[in-house]
């Protein structure tokens, strides 16, 4: 059974649960993307926020200051 987006909502969760891995409903996802720019914009953005986290390098961040963002964002 084929699945249908009849809502950006219903693509943006396909996408991201998919995000990297092979696309069970890609024809579904790009028949959605062809009529809604809203969801294009979207993923442009996700691509666009890959592509700048890959090429640019990780901050250095001292070890005291790591510390204290790790703790407020509960990743100790």
């Amino acid at each position: 059974m084929k699945k249908k987006f009849s809502t950006c909502r219903d693509a943006y969760d396909q996408i991201c649960d998919n995000l990297g891995q092979d696309l069970k409903h890609c024809r579904e996802i790009k028949r959605h993307l062809a009529g809604c720019p809203n969801c294009v914009a979207y993923l442009d953005s996700l691509k666009k926020t890959i592509t700048l986290y890959r090429e640019y390098p990780s901050p250095k961040i001292p070890g005291r200051t790591r510390k204290e963002l790790f703790a407020r964002l509960k990743l100790n």
